[in-house]
């Protein structure tokens, strides 16, 4: 067997595709290696010009969107806006005429929404694992709804870890494809849906409550906290509907349009992703 007297395997620097400096074939080649550099020189200078309004290179703005992303959840609900975006484009296209010019990117538009959907779903195991305390607590105090709720949502996310392990081929099952184990399990996220909602409104309730309390009823700090957790339940009322009439959709429980029900999922994500913010 013949030994490579040359270390590399490819150039490093000049004279391959890969290289740092590759040799360039046409000005649309050049354009596609400039994009990166192009790019970082543009921060930077907008950087730099930052530094020149407000003598300071720190960044508030940089640093909170940078705090949100960092959460789990936050870049969760995003790509869920983005995921349900698709969605809505798929719908809308399959209303447009074949000559629409957006119908081109359907396939890539397509392709986003599933990539988002796997991701999600791939950082979705030990989510459940913050609920198991909940129902052990729950159905110790004999807070049936709510034991309800986290026992079916914990049900929902580990059973869809099983749809993950079917659809990557280390299990399979005799009776169900992955996409059918997939509805199914749709309909217990669906219920907890509706569950979720009671909670809201038994909450609410026990806020107004509270707030006939003459202790409570004379402290305007109290009552404040007390509309702001109403208008929390209210908001959380609304995505839970919304949420409730997606999943009727996805798991074709009850078929409707994807332009609409990806508008109502860019809706409710974007009220999780704003409680991250």
């Amino acid at each position: 067997m013949a030994v490579s007297k040359v270390f590399f395997s490819t150039p490093p620097l000049l004279g391959h595709n890969e290289s740092y400096f590759p040799p360039i074939q046409s000005m649309g080649h050049a354009g596609t290696l400039l994009a990166g550099p192009a790019t970082m020189i543009l921060v930077l200078g907008l950087q730099m010009l930052k530094k020149q309004l407000t003598s300071t290179h720190k960044s508030e703005l940089y640093q909170h969107i940078w705090k949100f992303i960092s959460k789990a959840e936050a870049r969760d609900k995003t790509g869920r806006i983005v995921q349900y975006f698709c969605r809505f484009l798929q719908g809308f296209l399959g209303h447009m005429s074949e000559t629409f010019w957006l119908q081109a990117w359907k396939p890539v538009i397509a392709e986003v929404q599933t990539t988002l959907a796997w991701a999600r779903r791939t950082h979705r195991w030990g989510k459940e694992l913050p609920h198991i305390p909940v129902l052990g607590q729950a159905i110790e105090s004999g807070d049936i709804l709510e034991a309800a709720q986290r026992a079916i949502l914990i049900t929902f996310l580990v059973q869809d870890h099983i749809y993950w392990l079917l659809k990557v081929g280390i299990l399979k099952f005799q009776n169900y494809t992955a996409i059918q184990w997939h509805r199914r399990n749709l309909r217990f996220i669906t219920l907890s849906h509706v569950l979720n909602f009671s909670l809201c409104v038994r909450e609410i309730s026990r806020i107004r409550a509270k707030q006939q309390d003459p202790k409570i009823a004379g402290d305007k700090e109290a009552l404040k906290k007390a509309d702001a957790a109403v208008y929390d339940n209210l908001r959380m009322m609304v995505r839970y509907s919304l949420t409730f009439i997606q999943m009727l959709h996805v798991s074709q429980v009850k078929k409707m349009d994807d332009w609409y029900i990806g508008l109502m999922g860019v809706a409710s994500s974007y009220i999780d992703a704003s409680k991250q913010w």
